[in-house]
Protein backbone atom coordinates (compact mmCIF):
# COMPACT_ATOMS: atom_id res chain seq x y z
CA UNK A 1 0.00 0.00 0.00
CA UNK A 2 1.50 3.42 -0.81
CA UNK A 3 -0.20 6.83 -0.20
CA UNK A 4 1.01 10.06 -0.55
CA UNK A 5 0.45 13.77 -0.62
CA UNK A 6 3.33 15.97 -2.09
CA UNK A 7 3.26 19.72 -2.95
CA UNK A 8 6.78 20.88 -5.23
CA UNK A 9 7.57 24.66 -5.92
CA UNK A 10 9.69 25.13 -8.92
CA UNK A 11 10.55 28.53 -10.59
CA UNK A 12 12.90 29.79 -13.08
CA UNK A 13 12.56 28.38 -16.59
CA UNK A 14 10.25 24.82 -16.90
CA UNK A 15 7.96 23.86 -19.15
CA UNK A 16 7.12 27.25 -20.12
CA UNK A 17 5.84 28.17 -24.06
CA UNK A 18 4.47 30.79 -25.94
CA UNK A 19 1.31 31.64 -27.43
CA UNK A 20 1.35 34.41 -29.61
CA UNK A 21 3.21 35.84 -32.81
CA UNK A 22 4.70 38.98 -33.49
CA UNK A 23 5.88 41.10 -36.02
CA UNK A 24 9.42 43.05 -36.61
CA UNK A 25 11.19 44.57 -39.58
CA UNK A 26 13.01 48.15 -40.62
CA UNK A 27 11.36 51.20 -42.49
CA UNK A 28 13.46 52.66 -44.65
CA UNK A 29 13.29 55.61 -47.68
CA UNK A 30 14.02 54.75 -51.10
CA UNK A 31 17.52 55.93 -50.76
CA UNK A 32 17.90 52.62 -47.71
CA UNK A 33 18.24 55.92 -45.59
CA UNK A 34 16.14 54.32 -41.96
CA UNK A 35 12.84 56.54 -41.07
CA UNK A 36 12.88 56.78 -37.42
CA UNK A 37 9.46 57.90 -36.06
CA UNK A 38 7.37 56.26 -39.21
CA UNK A 39 3.52 54.94 -37.80
CA UNK A 40 3.06 51.48 -37.92
CA UNK A 41 -0.35 50.13 -37.52
CA UNK A 42 -1.55 46.29 -37.47
CA UNK A 43 -5.18 45.56 -37.24
CA UNK A 44 -6.15 42.11 -36.78
CA UNK A 45 -9.34 41.93 -39.64
CA UNK A 46 -11.65 38.60 -38.03
CA UNK A 47 -11.57 41.09 -34.39
CA UNK A 48 -10.71 44.64 -35.47
CA UNK A 49 -8.30 44.68 -33.04
CA UNK A 50 -5.17 47.05 -33.22
CA UNK A 51 -1.57 47.39 -32.23
CA UNK A 52 0.07 50.73 -32.92
CA UNK A 53 4.11 51.71 -32.56
CA UNK A 54 6.47 54.18 -33.90
CA UNK A 55 9.56 53.36 -35.25
CA UNK A 56 12.48 53.99 -33.32
CA UNK A 57 15.38 56.06 -33.62
CA UNK A 58 17.43 52.78 -36.45
CA UNK A 59 13.85 52.64 -37.86
CA UNK A 60 13.08 49.59 -36.11
CA UNK A 61 9.75 47.93 -35.38
CA UNK A 62 8.96 45.31 -32.98
CA UNK A 63 5.44 44.21 -32.34
CA UNK A 64 5.07 40.92 -30.32
CA UNK A 65 1.99 39.47 -27.99
CA UNK A 66 -0.60 39.07 -31.71
CA UNK A 67 -2.86 36.34 -32.36
CA UNK A 68 -2.29 33.86 -34.29
CA UNK A 69 -3.56 33.24 -37.58
CA UNK A 70 -5.04 36.29 -39.68
CA UNK A 71 -5.76 38.02 -41.86
CA UNK A 72 -3.80 40.81 -40.48
CA UNK A 73 -3.29 43.96 -42.22
CA UNK A 74 0.07 46.22 -41.78
CA UNK A 75 -0.12 50.18 -42.85
CA UNK A 76 2.80 52.19 -42.61
CA UNK A 77 2.92 56.09 -42.21
CA UNK A 78 5.00 58.66 -42.58
CA UNK A 79 4.44 62.61 -43.29
CA UNK A 80 5.11 63.62 -46.75
CA UNK A 81 5.75 59.56 -48.22
CA UNK A 82 2.75 57.59 -49.34
CA UNK A 83 1.23 54.86 -47.03
CA UNK A 84 3.00 50.91 -47.22
CA UNK A 85 -0.37 49.26 -46.42
CA UNK A 86 -0.06 45.19 -47.14
CA UNK A 87 -3.49 42.85 -46.44
CA UNK A 88 -3.71 39.32 -46.07
CA UNK A 89 -1.21 38.29 -44.09
CA UNK A 90 -1.25 34.79 -41.88
CA UNK A 91 0.82 34.33 -38.22
CA UNK A 92 2.02 30.92 -37.50
CA UNK A 93 2.21 30.27 -33.59
CA UNK A 94 5.55 30.87 -32.20
CA UNK A 95 6.37 33.03 -35.41
CA UNK A 96 7.86 36.28 -36.09
CA UNK A 97 6.81 38.03 -39.20
CA UNK A 98 9.74 39.50 -41.01
CA UNK A 99 8.78 42.99 -42.80
CA UNK A 100 11.43 45.45 -44.89
CA UNK A 101 9.24 48.29 -45.95
CA UNK A 102 10.26 51.53 -48.16
CA UNK A 103 8.06 54.05 -48.22
CA UNK A 104 8.06 55.79 -51.17
CA UNK A 105 7.45 60.28 -51.18
CA UNK A 106 4.36 60.84 -52.11
CA UNK A 107 2.92 60.51 -55.53
CA UNK A 108 5.36 57.87 -55.73
CA UNK A 109 5.38 53.95 -56.11
CA UNK A 110 5.55 52.30 -52.71
CA UNK A 111 8.32 49.76 -51.82
CA UNK A 112 7.60 46.04 -50.96
CA UNK A 113 7.25 43.86 -47.61
CA UNK A 114 9.51 41.14 -47.79
CA UNK A 115 7.38 37.77 -46.96
CA UNK A 116 9.17 35.08 -45.12
CA UNK A 117 6.68 31.98 -43.84
CA UNK A 118 4.12 30.71 -44.97
CA UNK A 119 -0.17 31.05 -44.71
CA UNK A 120 -1.59 29.66 -41.66
CA UNK A 121 -1.82 25.78 -41.65
CA UNK A 122 0.86 24.89 -43.39
CA UNK A 123 3.66 22.58 -41.59
CA UNK A 124 6.89 25.02 -41.95
CA UNK A 125 7.77 28.43 -41.61
CA UNK A 126 11.19 29.59 -42.78
CA UNK A 127 12.07 32.83 -40.97
CA UNK A 128 15.00 35.19 -40.37
CA UNK A 129 13.57 35.55 -36.61
CA UNK A 130 13.33 31.64 -36.21
CA UNK A 131 15.11 29.82 -32.80
CA UNK A 132 15.25 26.43 -33.89
CA UNK A 133 14.04 23.21 -35.57
CA UNK A 134 10.12 23.68 -35.19
CA UNK A 135 6.74 22.44 -36.79
CA UNK A 136 3.50 24.52 -36.99
CA UNK A 137 0.21 23.06 -37.42
CA UNK A 138 -2.68 25.11 -38.50
CA UNK A 139 -6.51 24.48 -38.47
CA UNK A 140 -6.50 24.31 -42.00
CA UNK A 141 -4.17 21.29 -41.79
CA UNK A 142 -6.24 19.88 -38.60
CA UNK A 143 -9.12 19.99 -40.72
CA UNK A 144 -7.07 18.15 -44.17
CA UNK A 145 -4.88 15.81 -42.04
CA UNK A 146 -6.52 11.82 -40.83
CA UNK A 147 -6.87 11.46 -37.43
CA UNK A 148 -8.91 8.47 -35.72
CA UNK A 149 -9.33 9.40 -32.37
CA UNK A 150 -9.19 13.16 -32.91
CA UNK A 151 -6.04 13.20 -30.30
CA UNK A 152 -2.97 15.47 -30.55
CA UNK A 153 -0.60 12.61 -31.12
CA UNK A 154 -2.46 11.75 -34.43
CA UNK A 155 -0.72 15.16 -35.19
CA UNK A 156 2.26 15.50 -33.45
CA UNK A 157 3.31 12.54 -35.18
CA UNK A 158 3.86 14.26 -38.75
CA UNK A 159 6.66 15.88 -36.70
CA UNK A 160 9.57 14.36 -38.92
CA UNK A 161 11.87 13.81 -35.44
CA UNK A 162 8.49 11.88 -33.82
CA UNK A 163 7.40 8.09 -33.74
CA UNK A 164 4.47 6.38 -32.69
CA UNK A 165 5.67 4.33 -29.18
CA UNK A 166 2.56 2.57 -28.14
CA UNK A 167 -0.05 5.37 -27.10
CA UNK A 168 2.72 7.99 -26.94
CA UNK A 169 4.90 9.80 -28.95
CA UNK A 170 8.33 9.77 -29.31
CA UNK A 171 10.20 12.51 -30.16
CA UNK A 172 13.91 12.93 -31.11
CA UNK A 173 14.22 9.36 -29.56
CA UNK A 174 13.15 10.76 -25.91
CA UNK A 175 10.49 9.05 -24.05
CA UNK A 176 6.81 11.03 -24.58
CA UNK A 177 6.93 11.84 -21.07
CA UNK A 178 10.04 14.26 -21.42
CA UNK A 179 7.64 15.98 -23.83
CA UNK A 180 6.17 19.03 -22.48
CA UNK A 181 2.68 20.11 -23.53
CA UNK A 182 1.56 23.42 -22.73
CA UNK A 183 -2.45 24.58 -23.99
CA UNK A 184 -3.31 28.20 -23.48
CA UNK A 185 -0.03 27.92 -21.33
CA UNK A 186 -1.35 26.17 -18.80
CA UNK A 187 -0.01 22.74 -17.92
CA UNK A 188 -1.38 19.68 -20.10
CA UNK A 189 1.26 16.77 -19.67
CA UNK A 190 0.70 13.81 -17.19
CA UNK A 191 2.96 14.87 -14.26
CA UNK A 192 2.68 12.02 -12.75
CA UNK A 193 3.56 10.17 -15.92
CA UNK A 194 0.92 7.31 -15.49
CA UNK A 195 -0.79 8.17 -18.52
CA UNK A 196 0.43 6.49 -21.92
CA UNK A 197 -0.37 8.82 -24.03
CA UNK A 198 1.66 11.64 -22.11
CA UNK A 199 -1.37 13.97 -21.24
CA UNK A 200 -3.99 14.31 -18.61
CA UNK A 201 -6.87 11.56 -18.84
CA UNK A 202 -4.81 9.26 -21.20
CA UNK A 203 -5.10 6.58 -18.78
CA UNK A 204 -8.87 6.13 -19.72
CA UNK A 205 -7.80 7.24 -23.48
CA UNK A 206 -9.50 9.59 -24.05
CA UNK A 207 -8.14 12.79 -25.39
CA UNK A 208 -7.18 15.99 -23.48
CA UNK A 209 -8.91 18.41 -25.58
CA UNK A 210 -11.35 18.47 -28.69
CA UNK A 211 -9.35 19.26 -31.72
CA UNK A 212 -12.40 21.30 -32.87
CA UNK A 213 -11.22 23.95 -30.49
CA UNK A 214 -7.65 24.14 -31.57
CA UNK A 215 -6.44 27.25 -33.68
CA UNK A 216 -3.03 26.18 -34.11
CA UNK A 217 -0.03 23.93 -32.04
CA UNK A 218 3.70 24.42 -32.94
CA UNK A 219 6.27 21.38 -31.72
CA UNK A 220 9.66 22.83 -31.35
CA UNK A 221 12.79 21.29 -30.39
CA UNK A 222 15.87 22.20 -29.28
CA UNK A 223 15.00 26.30 -29.29
CA UNK A 224 17.24 28.46 -28.44
CA UNK A 225 14.68 30.95 -27.65
CA UNK A 226 14.47 31.93 -23.42
CA UNK A 227 11.42 31.55 -23.16
CA UNK A 228 10.87 27.76 -24.07
CA UNK A 229 12.58 24.98 -21.62
CA UNK A 230 11.64 21.96 -19.85
CA UNK A 231 11.62 19.12 -21.81
CA UNK A 232 13.61 16.38 -23.12
CA UNK A 233 11.87 15.38 -25.98
CA UNK A 234 9.71 18.47 -27.54
CA UNK A 235 7.90 21.42 -26.44
CA UNK A 236 4.15 21.41 -27.93
CA UNK A 237 2.48 24.44 -27.59
CA UNK A 238 -1.17 24.86 -28.52
CA UNK A 239 -3.63 27.86 -28.77
CA UNK A 240 -7.34 27.48 -28.73
CA UNK A 241 -9.95 29.00 -31.21
CA UNK A 242 -11.35 32.54 -30.14
CA UNK A 243 -14.44 34.70 -31.07
CA UNK A 244 -14.36 36.90 -33.95
CA UNK A 245 -16.34 40.07 -35.27
CA UNK A 246 -18.73 37.44 -36.78
CA UNK A 247 -21.19 34.52 -35.32
CA UNK A 248 -19.91 31.28 -36.54
CA UNK A 249 -21.58 28.30 -35.14
CA UNK A 250 -21.16 24.45 -36.75
CA UNK A 251 -22.56 21.02 -35.57
CA UNK A 252 -20.67 18.11 -35.97
CA UNK A 253 -21.04 14.36 -36.13
CA UNK A 254 -18.05 11.57 -36.48
CA UNK A 255 -18.99 7.97 -36.88
CA UNK A 256 -16.71 5.12 -37.48
CA UNK A 257 -17.75 1.17 -37.79
CA UNK A 258 -16.50 -1.89 -39.04
CA UNK A 259 -17.85 -1.37 -42.46
CA UNK A 260 -15.37 1.97 -42.64
CA UNK A 261 -12.38 -0.23 -41.74
CA UNK A 262 -10.25 -2.99 -43.64
CA UNK A 263 -10.07 -6.57 -42.89
CA UNK A 264 -7.29 -8.01 -40.16
CA UNK A 265 -3.87 -7.31 -40.85
CA UNK A 266 -1.67 -9.87 -41.53
CA UNK A 267 1.81 -10.56 -43.05
CA UNK A 268 0.96 -14.02 -44.43
CA UNK A 269 0.12 -13.78 -47.90
CA UNK A 270 -1.81 -17.26 -47.21
CA UNK A 271 -3.62 -16.55 -44.26
CA UNK A 272 -7.37 -15.06 -45.14
CA UNK A 273 -8.03 -11.64 -43.83
CA UNK A 274 -10.69 -11.67 -42.34
CA UNK A 275 -13.75 -8.92 -42.04
CA UNK A 276 -13.59 -6.83 -37.89
CA UNK A 277 -16.09 -7.58 -35.67
CA UNK A 278 -18.81 -5.24 -35.22
CA UNK A 279 -17.76 -1.77 -33.31
CA UNK A 280 -18.97 1.55 -33.23
CA UNK A 281 -16.98 5.12 -32.35
CA UNK A 282 -19.54 8.15 -32.63
CA UNK A 283 -18.78 11.84 -31.54
CA UNK A 284 -21.15 14.38 -31.67
CA UNK A 285 -20.30 18.24 -31.22
CA UNK A 286 -21.24 21.48 -31.32
CA UNK A 287 -19.36 24.80 -31.04
CA UNK A 288 -20.20 28.31 -31.46
CA UNK A 289 -18.29 31.95 -31.22
CA UNK A 290 -18.83 35.40 -32.03
CA UNK A 291 -18.62 38.94 -30.79
CA UNK A 292 -20.30 40.53 -27.33
CA UNK A 293 -19.38 43.51 -27.86
CA UNK A 294 -17.67 44.70 -31.81
CA UNK A 295 -14.08 44.78 -31.51
CA UNK A 296 -13.76 44.73 -28.15
CA UNK A 297 -15.29 41.37 -26.63
CA UNK A 298 -15.55 37.66 -27.85
CA UNK A 299 -16.46 34.52 -26.84
CA UNK A 300 -16.17 31.19 -28.68
CA UNK A 301 -17.96 27.63 -27.00
CA UNK A 302 -17.50 23.87 -27.62
CA UNK A 303 -19.11 21.02 -26.22
CA UNK A 304 -18.89 17.33 -27.59
CA UNK A 305 -19.95 14.11 -26.10
CA UNK A 306 -18.06 10.89 -27.05
CA UNK A 307 -19.07 7.18 -27.18
CA UNK A 308 -17.29 4.67 -28.58
CA UNK A 309 -17.90 0.72 -28.22
CA UNK A 310 -15.07 -1.83 -29.43
CA UNK A 311 -15.76 -5.57 -29.00
CA UNK A 312 -13.83 -8.64 -27.81
CA UNK A 313 -15.11 -11.66 -29.72
CA UNK A 314 -14.94 -14.84 -28.34
CA UNK A 315 -16.37 -18.20 -28.56
CA UNK A 316 -16.69 -20.53 -25.24
CA UNK A 317 -16.11 -23.50 -27.61
CA UNK A 318 -12.89 -22.29 -28.25
CA UNK A 319 -11.65 -22.35 -24.44
CA UNK A 320 -9.03 -25.10 -23.81
CA UNK A 321 -9.58 -25.37 -19.93
CA UNK A 322 -11.12 -28.21 -18.28
CA UNK A 323 -14.70 -26.36 -17.79
CA UNK A 324 -17.01 -26.22 -20.66
CA UNK A 325 -19.48 -23.30 -22.13
CA UNK A 326 -22.03 -25.19 -19.34
CA UNK A 327 -19.87 -25.46 -16.53
CA UNK A 328 -19.02 -22.06 -17.17
CA UNK A 329 -22.58 -20.80 -16.87
CA UNK A 330 -22.75 -23.04 -14.15
CA UNK A 331 -20.26 -21.46 -12.20
CA UNK A 332 -21.77 -17.71 -12.68
CA UNK A 333 -25.17 -19.33 -11.40
CA UNK A 334 -23.08 -20.62 -8.37
CA UNK A 335 -21.25 -17.04 -7.74
CA UNK A 336 -24.53 -15.05 -7.66
CA UNK A 337 -27.01 -17.35 -5.66
CA UNK A 338 -24.36 -17.96 -3.04
CA UNK A 339 -22.21 -14.89 -2.71
CA UNK A 340 -24.93 -12.38 -4.52
CA UNK A 341 -22.37 -11.37 -6.74
CA UNK A 342 -22.71 -11.76 -10.68
CA UNK A 343 -19.29 -12.21 -12.37
CA UNK A 344 -21.04 -11.24 -15.77
CA UNK A 345 -20.40 -13.06 -18.94
CA UNK A 346 -17.35 -14.25 -20.64
CA UNK A 347 -17.91 -13.69 -24.18
CA UNK A 348 -17.88 -11.44 -26.41
CA UNK A 349 -16.83 -8.20 -23.61
CA UNK A 350 -17.09 -5.04 -25.23
CA UNK A 351 -15.02 -2.42 -23.86
CA UNK A 352 -16.67 1.56 -23.59
CA UNK A 353 -15.04 4.81 -24.06
CA UNK A 354 -17.59 7.81 -22.78
CA UNK A 355 -16.50 11.47 -23.18
CA UNK A 356 -17.83 14.60 -22.29
CA UNK A 357 -15.92 17.79 -23.23
CA UNK A 358 -17.19 21.44 -22.68
CA UNK A 359 -14.66 24.56 -23.68
CA UNK A 360 -15.47 28.04 -23.25
CA UNK A 361 -13.19 30.94 -23.94
CA UNK A 362 -13.25 34.69 -23.34
CA UNK A 363 -11.14 37.22 -25.01
CA UNK A 364 -11.59 40.89 -24.35
CA UNK A 365 -9.82 44.37 -25.43
CA UNK A 366 -9.29 45.93 -22.71
CA UNK A 367 -7.88 48.74 -24.60
CA UNK A 368 -5.27 49.67 -27.22
CA UNK A 369 -2.85 48.81 -24.64
CA UNK A 370 -4.01 45.23 -22.83
CA UNK A 371 -5.69 42.21 -23.85
CA UNK A 372 -7.21 39.52 -21.66
CA UNK A 373 -8.04 36.10 -22.47
CA UNK A 374 -10.00 33.53 -20.30
CA UNK A 375 -10.74 30.16 -20.53
CA UNK A 376 -12.34 26.52 -18.88
CA UNK A 377 -11.76 23.15 -20.14
CA UNK A 378 -13.44 20.43 -18.90
CA UNK A 379 -12.75 16.91 -19.92
CA UNK A 380 -14.46 13.89 -18.48
CA UNK A 381 -13.51 10.16 -19.98
CA UNK A 382 -15.06 7.25 -18.59
CA UNK A 383 -13.04 3.32 -19.65
CA UNK A 384 -15.18 0.27 -19.18
CA UNK A 385 -12.55 -2.09 -19.60
CA UNK A 386 -13.66 -6.14 -19.30
CA UNK A 387 -10.60 -8.18 -19.93
CA UNK A 388 -10.69 -10.48 -23.46
CA UNK A 389 -11.35 -14.01 -22.91
CA UNK A 390 -9.10 -16.43 -25.45
CA UNK A 391 -8.37 -19.95 -25.69
CA UNK A 392 -6.45 -20.02 -22.29
CA UNK A 393 -8.23 -17.17 -20.19
CA UNK A 394 -11.40 -17.03 -19.43
CA UNK A 395 -12.21 -13.75 -18.08
CA UNK A 396 -15.89 -12.81 -16.72
CA UNK A 397 -16.99 -9.13 -17.37
CA UNK A 398 -16.63 -7.79 -14.00
CA UNK A 399 -12.77 -8.99 -13.25
CA UNK A 400 -11.92 -5.91 -15.53
CA UNK A 401 -11.51 -2.24 -14.69
CA UNK A 402 -13.71 0.48 -14.13
CA UNK A 403 -11.47 4.09 -14.99
CA UNK A 404 -13.45 7.41 -14.69
CA UNK A 405 -11.47 10.78 -15.13
CA UNK A 406 -11.93 14.37 -14.88
CA UNK A 407 -9.64 17.25 -15.87
CA UNK A 408 -10.55 21.13 -15.40
CA UNK A 409 -7.74 23.35 -16.83
CA UNK A 410 -8.73 27.27 -16.54
CA UNK A 411 -6.09 30.09 -18.32
CA UNK A 412 -6.01 33.75 -18.08
CA UNK A 413 -3.40 35.63 -20.30
CA UNK A 414 -2.83 38.81 -19.81
CA UNK A 415 -1.03 41.08 -23.04
CA UNK A 416 0.44 44.70 -22.18
CA UNK A 417 1.98 47.24 -23.92
CA UNK A 418 3.24 49.78 -22.10
CA UNK A 419 5.20 51.60 -24.44
CA UNK A 420 6.80 51.37 -27.76
CA UNK A 421 9.91 49.49 -26.70
CA UNK A 422 8.30 47.37 -23.57
CA UNK A 423 5.72 44.34 -23.30
CA UNK A 424 4.56 41.89 -21.33
CA UNK A 425 2.99 38.45 -21.10
CA UNK A 426 1.08 37.28 -18.36
CA UNK A 427 0.04 33.50 -17.85
CA UNK A 428 -1.71 31.88 -14.76
CA UNK A 429 -3.31 28.39 -15.35
CA UNK A 430 -4.74 26.02 -13.10
CA UNK A 431 -5.22 22.52 -13.43
CA UNK A 432 -7.33 20.20 -11.41
CA UNK A 433 -7.09 16.08 -12.37
CA UNK A 434 -9.13 13.33 -10.55
CA UNK A 435 -8.53 9.82 -11.92
CA UNK A 436 -10.36 7.01 -9.64
CA UNK A 437 -9.38 3.96 -10.46
CA UNK A 438 -12.29 1.09 -9.46
CA UNK A 439 -13.51 -2.42 -9.91
CA UNK A 440 -16.23 -3.83 -11.81
CA UNK A 441 -19.12 -5.16 -10.11
CA UNK A 442 -19.23 -3.99 -6.52
CA UNK A 443 -16.68 -4.97 -3.60
CA UNK A 444 -15.67 -8.73 -4.50
CA UNK A 445 -12.54 -10.40 -4.08
CA UNK A 446 -10.15 -10.89 -6.95
CA UNK A 447 -10.73 -14.67 -7.99
CA UNK A 448 -8.30 -16.76 -10.00
CA UNK A 449 -8.84 -20.38 -10.77
CA UNK A 450 -6.49 -22.65 -11.98
CA UNK A 451 -8.44 -25.01 -14.52
CA UNK A 452 -6.29 -27.35 -16.31
CA UNK A 453 -4.75 -26.21 -19.47
CA UNK A 454 -6.83 -22.90 -18.99
CA UNK A 455 -7.49 -20.36 -16.06
CA UNK A 456 -10.59 -18.55 -15.19
CA UNK A 457 -10.96 -15.09 -13.63
CA UNK A 458 -13.58 -13.51 -11.85
CA UNK A 459 -14.42 -11.20 -8.96
CA UNK A 460 -12.69 -7.39 -8.51
CA UNK A 461 -10.00 -6.74 -10.31
CA UNK A 462 -6.86 -6.84 -7.33
CA UNK A 463 -5.20 -4.13 -8.54
CA UNK A 464 -8.56 -1.61 -8.79
CA UNK A 465 -9.53 -1.92 -5.32
CA UNK A 466 -7.91 1.58 -3.98
CA UNK A 467 -6.62 2.94 -6.78
CA UNK A 468 -6.73 7.19 -6.48
CA UNK A 469 -4.80 9.84 -7.67
CA UNK A 470 -5.65 13.57 -7.73
CA UNK A 471 -3.22 16.58 -8.67
CA UNK A 472 -3.34 20.25 -8.78
CA UNK A 473 -1.61 22.09 -10.78
CA UNK A 474 -0.79 25.67 -10.96
CA UNK A 475 1.67 28.02 -12.98
CA UNK A 476 2.46 31.66 -13.55
CA UNK A 477 4.94 32.51 -16.29
CA UNK A 478 5.68 36.45 -17.05
CA UNK A 479 7.96 37.51 -20.05
CA UNK A 480 8.95 41.26 -20.06
CA UNK A 481 10.44 42.11 -23.46
CA UNK A 482 12.72 45.51 -23.89
CA UNK A 483 13.66 46.16 -27.32
CA UNK A 484 16.29 48.20 -28.67
CA UNK A 485 16.74 48.58 -32.69
CA UNK A 486 18.05 44.85 -33.57
CA UNK A 487 18.09 43.36 -30.33
CA UNK A 488 15.61 42.73 -27.39
CA UNK A 489 15.65 41.61 -23.65
CA UNK A 490 13.99 39.40 -22.13
CA UNK A 491 13.03 39.47 -18.28
CA UNK A 492 10.82 36.57 -17.27
CA UNK A 493 10.03 33.39 -14.65
CA UNK A 494 7.83 30.43 -14.93
CA UNK A 495 6.95 28.76 -12.04
CA UNK A 496 4.98 25.36 -11.27
CA UNK A 497 3.85 24.32 -7.90
CA UNK A 498 2.05 20.86 -8.11
CA UNK A 499 -0.28 19.30 -5.17
CA UNK A 500 -0.60 15.31 -5.49
CA UNK A 501 -2.17 12.68 -3.60
CA UNK A 502 -1.99 9.03 -4.69
CA UNK A 503 -3.73 6.11 -3.12
CA UNK A 504 -3.20 2.79 -4.24
CA UNK A 505 -3.92 -0.29 -2.40
CA UNK A 506 -3.72 -3.48 -3.92
CA UNK A 507 -5.66 -6.69 -2.80
CA UNK A 508 -8.55 -4.53 -0.69
CA UNK A 509 -11.23 -6.71 -1.13
CA UNK A 510 -9.08 -10.06 -1.30
CA UNK A 511 -6.94 -11.90 -3.80
CA UNK A 512 -7.83 -16.13 -3.89
CA UNK A 513 -6.48 -18.96 -5.77
CA UNK A 514 -8.56 -22.02 -6.42
CA UNK A 515 -6.38 -25.42 -8.18
CA UNK A 516 -10.03 -25.98 -9.65
CA UNK A 517 -13.80 -25.13 -9.97
CA UNK A 518 -15.07 -27.85 -7.31
CA UNK A 519 -12.51 -26.33 -4.59
CA UNK A 520 -14.11 -22.85 -5.51
CA UNK A 521 -17.63 -24.21 -4.99
CA UNK A 522 -15.81 -25.91 -1.92
CA UNK A 523 -14.61 -23.20 -0.69
CA UNK A 524 -11.30 -24.39 -0.23
CA UNK A 525 -8.46 -21.77 -1.86
CA UNK A 526 -5.20 -22.81 -2.44
CA UNK A 527 -3.44 -19.36 -1.82
CA UNK A 528 -4.73 -16.40 -0.60
CA UNK A 529 -3.85 -12.41 0.10
CA UNK A 530 -5.56 -9.53 1.86
CA UNK A 531 -3.88 -5.70 1.65
CA UNK A 532 -4.97 -3.54 4.31
CA UNK A 533 -3.94 0.07 5.63
CA UNK A 534 -1.81 1.12 8.53
CA UNK A 535 -2.43 4.54 7.70
CA UNK A 536 -5.77 6.46 9.05
CA UNK A 537 -6.97 8.12 6.10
Amino acid sequence: MSLFTMFVAASTILGQGLTNAGINGKVSDENDKTMPGATVLVVHQPTGTQHGIVTDNSGYCRLPNLIVGGPYTITISFVGYDDFVRSGIYLNLGQTFKISAVLGEAQTDVGEVTVVGYRVGQFEVFDGNRTGAETVIGRESIAKLPTISGDLNDFTRYTPQARVVGAGISIAGMNNRYNSVMIDGTVNNDVFGLAANGMNGGQTGISAISIETIEQFQITLAPYDVRYGGFGGAGINVVTKSGTNRFNGMGYFKYRNQGLAGKTPTDDETEERERLADFSAKTYGLNVGGPIIKNKLFFFANVEIQADATPQPFSGADYEGDTDVAGLDALRTFMTDNYNHDPGGFEDNTRELIGRKAFFRLDWNINSKHQLMLRNQYTYGESIGPSRSNSRNISFYNSGVLFPSTTNTSALELKSRFSDNMTNNLKIGYSYIHDDRNTMGGRFPGVTILDGTGTIYAGGEVYSTGNELTQSIFTITDNLQISKGKHFLTIGTHNEFYGIYNLFMRRAYGDYTFDSVTDFMNGDPSFYRIGYSQVSI
